[in-house]
């Protein structure tokens, strides 16, 4: 039967006040989340003859239990489609599997459903239709498909499917567990997303108890394993400690004291004894990461591991890196290629004596074993050049013009010229952007090299390139693509950091005709990531209130000084947040200045929204600062006057004249913030 709205809506009763409570003060937390486009579930318990289902549809709460003789599907739109006749999974599965032709692993998803659904379609794990398409090869998910990311459901009920679809077909599933698995059974929520706590108000139940014993899928994962070796190629979460070496226990033996001696157990069992509660914390093996860093597991004991437990390699995640990348003269293979940011993901292939790396747009590569592995992305080694890099790109740029609107990659040769290097790659290209894709006759555009002419070239696997050319074939748009270029180098005075750019001298060679013109590189998420070691969140909102606020009150006046309203906290506009790993909050790093007054383009025009008739009328944006707030930041920018001002004269790329002008824009900023009390009239504070 499938479950119909008016069977199934079961509106809270007043009477359970106090969980209507726990709903509204849920609710509020989610801040700007829309009520009618949340859903989640479907959380289904097992009953005598029966089953429980409960789910969250467009933000309101259902409970329903129906009859098993009468269960069919559960559909219901935006929710994943479950087989309510096939809930039943495989238990106590082997631990060791040989002769297996094909194996893909991936790990750390973290609720990002739709990387991994890429992934595992250009992998060949699925089809089209969602269904396994693997055959009898072996699919190894190394942990942590929970917390972090908001679609957790969605990726345990299609793992949920394939398991089944890939035992009737010879092949099999292995989803290991992760620490966040254990976390989550034991009730540690840390780390769930806002999404979750809403779920556990509305339905009026502690998350981790939707996963408690007699639950589908909370039975399901508590009886996974927490290692498998397959051809002699051990796969597990987080590694192998010498201190859990040091317990003498089989493979075997560590999955079975984890699914009847820890998981699920009272935490106090646990710590009464040494040997559990070794297992279950970060010496164990959901929790290790003593391959990595300064004080590495030797390579001697290393290969103790090997030996001990019968092992060619050692698979793990756990430990968060750019790329699926090997270690110990290629015995270790490291897949947490990062996935839980939601940007890019890879699996790992296992075919025969080769190992590939697969990405979600489908390119296969040969996973190199690298002694040394390169620390430089090429986009880095153009942004360090002292001379202006030049670019010849060759491709039909007519059809890319024609296509602009649509994003589509067309393929294309590059030739990158600079100092230290001078490479003629073959590639694709792209128009990207907003609104300048839109009124530019030239579009910015966004460059793909192909991975594996980086692991020749000897450089880190960061294969794009952003850039910017002046908006049309007329001498003020080269002028404004150098005005804002400009502000970058003033927001990097004021805040060392904010992107990177580079000026680069661009040839593009059509069949048609030919442009000259000088652009800039504009630094991707990746290589900002890569220099700086921050993190780049691209999922979830953040208030004004929560980042650092000394950076945030410096980054208004900026977009004050240059007169740029197009920004806005709410949706992250022109705004990338950060957090640095030695910060205690995140920080928002401004970027896109084409709509500034500095800047000057035509086509700049302020929100109908804003109290404004020019772009170079200066508004200063409400978000709330304090006296002290207003005043360090006055302070701070008096100081980098001068600087500012030198900056501007000595952009040597402008012409006498308009570096002149660029200096007279700021000055009356500068004038203002010399009367403290009437600028704070002005901006309204």
């Amino acid at each position: 039967m499938h479950l119909h709205h008016s069977l199934c809506h079961q509106p809270i009763s007043s009477s359970r006040y106090l969980g209507a409570l726990v709903f509204i003060l849920f609710a509020l937390s989610l801040g700007a989340q829309d009520r009618p486009s949340y859903f989640d579930g479907p959380y289904i318990f097992q009953q005598a003859d029966s089953l429980q289902i409960k789910w969250v549809e467009r933000g309101f709460p259902h409970d329903t239990t129906i009859a098993r003789s009468d269960a069919t599907f559960f559909d219901r739109d935006s929710l994943p489609l479950v087989n309510l006749q096939e809930l039943a999974f495989p238990t106590a599965q082997p631990t060791i599997y040989t002769d297996v032709e094909r194996i893909v692993a991936i790990s750390d998803v973290h609720g990002q459903y739709e990387l991994m659904h890429e992934l595992l379609l250009a992998s060949g794990v699925i089809d089209t239709l969602d269904n396994w398409a693997l055959g009898q090869g072996h699919l190894v998910v190394v942990g942590d498909n929970f917390d972090r990311g908001d679609q957790v459901l969605p990726i345990l009920w299609l793992l949920f499917k394939l398991e089944q679809q890939a035992l009737a077909q010879g092949g099999h599933l292995h989803l290991l567990l992760g620490n966040h698995e254990l976390m989550v059974l034991h009730g540690d929520l840390r780390y769930l997303h806002n999404k979750y706590n809403f779920t556990a108000g509305v339905l009026q139940t502690p998350y981790h108890q939707l996963f408690a014993e007699g639950s589908i899928l909370g039975d399901w994962i508590a009886q996974h394993q927490i290692a498998v070796s397959i051809n002699q190629h051990l796969f597990i979460h987080g590694g192998i400690s010498p201190e859990v070496m040091n317990l003498g226990l089989s493979l075997e033996g560590l999955n079975t004291v984890f699914r009847e001696r820890i998981l699920r157990q009272p935490s106090d069992s646990i710590l009464a004894n040494p040997a559990l509660d070794l297992l279950f914390r970060e010496e164990g093996p959901l929790w290790y990461r003593g391959y990595f860093g300064e004080d590495a597991l030797s390579k001697g004991k290393f290969r103790r591991q090997l030996k001990q437990f019968d092992q060619q390699k050692i698979i793990v995640g756990h430990t968060s890196q750019e790329d699926i990348h090997t270690l110990y003269n290629g015995r270790l293979i490291v897949i947490d290629c990062s996935i839980k940011l939601g940007q890019r993901g890879q699996v790992l292939l296992i075919e025969g004596d080769e190992t590939f790396i697969i990405d979600q747009d489908g390119e296969q590569l040969l996973l190199v074993v690298q002694k040394n592995p390169p620390s430089t992305s090429i986009q880095e080694v153009l942004m360090a050049s002292t001379t202006r890099p030049q670019l010849t790109l060759r491709t039909n740029f007519s059809q890319l013009l024609r296509s602009k609107l649509h994003e589509e990659y067309q393929p294309a040769e590059i030739t990158l010229r600079s100092e230290d290097l001078d490479h003629t790659l073959t590639g694709r290209v792209r128009a990207r952007g907003n609104i300048r894709k839109q009124v530019c006759v030239f579009p910015p555009i966004v460059i793909d090299l192909r991975k594996s002419d980086m692991d020749s070239l000897e450089y880190v696997r960061h294969d794009k390139l952003k850039m910017v050319i002046p908006c049309t074939a007329r001498p003020i748009a080269q002028t404004n693509l150098y005005k804002e270029f400009l502000v970058y180098e003033l927001y990097q005075a004021i805040n060392d950091h904010g992107i990177q750019t580079q000026l680069i001298d661009v040839e593009i060679d059509g069949p048609r005709r030919d442009y000259e013109v000088t652009g800039f590189l504009i630094e991707t998420e990746q290589d900002y990531a890569h220099r700086t070691g921050a993190t780049v969140l691209e999922s979830g909102r953040v208030t004004a209130a929560a980042v650092d606020r000394q950076l945030f009150v410096r980054m208004m006046f900026f977009q004050y000084m240059i007169a740029n309203c197009d920004w806005s906290v709410w949706n992250k506009h022109n705004l990338e947040l950060v957090k640095y790993p030695d910060k205690p909050r995140t920080e928002f790093i401004c970027y896109d200045f084409d709509y500034s007054g500095f800047v000057g383009n035509q086509y700049a025009a302020p929100s109908p929204t804003l109290p404004i008739q020019s772009v170079h009328d200066r508004y200063f944006f409400s978000y709330e600062t304090t006296d002290e707030e207003i005043d360090d930041a006055i302070s701070y920018f008096l100081e980098h006057e001068e600087e500012l001002y030198a900056i501007c004269a000595n952009a040597e790329y402008l012409d006498e004249r308009t570096r002149e002008d660029c200096q007279e824009y700021i000055r009356p900023f500068f004038d203002q913030l010399r009367d403290p009390r009437r600028f704070k009239r002005t901006i309204g504070r």
